[in-house]
């Protein structure tokens, strides 16, 4: 997208890293938000005056793949401008993976079955899976997996009954903790929890797919994993709110902010803010 507006572009071995202003309405979302985690994170930016963090968009067909909630929590505030990483999605160095649902004690077989039983789905005992390939929806005990099969293939359809699998749980009082398929396989095998269910694996090509038709996903339907990403821009929110100033005067407003910070990285494994992070962060400071 030659057009695509730019304020900051930063080169991570191939792959480049666009940071810019966006009008919010341009882009497509592909997972709904959890309102709880919604209403909080407005309360928190609102507080701060800043948008912290870019959310990440593929800059060929604009779906938001990762920072819904952020999304939501800037329309919520009044923004007309949102601060975007633009990168290409099809890089070889971007992967999709999924959050996994680690289930607490006390859960079993017998009440996994019970369970899929009355959402329509049958279950297979199988050996075992990769989990960061797996395509099908799984459920993994200590010594056990077992492979879901829905009565529709529609990947949609199997996104919506795993969010209804997982939404009974809570309804019956079971802790559900999302984590990563390692973080899962760990605590499983620790004992710390009892299960982990971990929904259909969606391709890159699916996911753009559904958010081009405007179909959305349930929450936590994906999780993506890059080479690096920026963090701690910044951006205020009475630039993002400014009704009369144009997209290109907006982005040379944000590159002259991002210009005279120092941009430090760091190693996988940094935490920020809270959240541990698996990739290279680009730290604005």
């Amino acid at each position: 997208m030659s057009s695509a507006p730019s304020a900051y572009r930063i080169k991570h071995d191939g792959l480049e890293l666009v940071i810019a202003l966006m009008e919010i309405n341009r882009l497509l979302i592909h997972e709904e938000t959890i309102p709880e985690a919604l209403s909080a994170l407005a309360e928190r930016i609102q507080r701060d005056g800043v948008q912290s963090a870019p959310i990440l968009v593929d800059k060929e067909s604009l779906v938001v793949l990762d920072g819904m909630h952020r999304m939501a929590a800037m329309r919520m505030l009044g923004c007309r401008f949102i601060c975007v990483c633009m990168f290409d999605y099809r890089h070889a160095s971007i992967e999709v993976h999924k959050w996994c649902r680690l289930i607490a004690p006390p859960f079993d077989d017998e009440k996994a079955k019970e369970l899929t039983d009355e959402l329509g789905f049958s279950l297979e005992k199988v050996a075992e899976v990769d989990l960061e390939r797996e395509s099908n929806a799984v459920i993994i005990f200590k010594n056990k997996t077992y492979r879901l099969y829905g009565p529709s293939s529609e990947i949609n359809e199997l996104l919506k009954m795993s969010y209804e699998f997982e939404c009974r749980l809570k309804e019956l009082g079971y802790r559900v903790e999302h984590v990563t398929e390692s973080e899962a396989i760990e605590k499983i095998k620790n004992g710390s929890y009892s299960a982990a269910f971990c929904p259909p694996l969606l391709s890159k090509e699916q996911i753009v797919e559904l958010a081009s038709r405007h179909t959305v996903m349930t929450p936590k339907a994906t999780r993506h994993r890059l080479p690096a990403r920026p963090v701690q821009v910044n951006v205020p929110l009475s630039l993002l709110r400014d009704q009369k100033i144009t997209l290109e005067k907006a982005n040379l407003v944000l590159g002259e902010m991002l210009r005279k910070k120092k941009l430090r990285r760091y190693d996988p494994g940094t935490e920020w803010m809270g959240r541990r992070y698996n990739e290279v962060l680009y730290v604005f400071s």
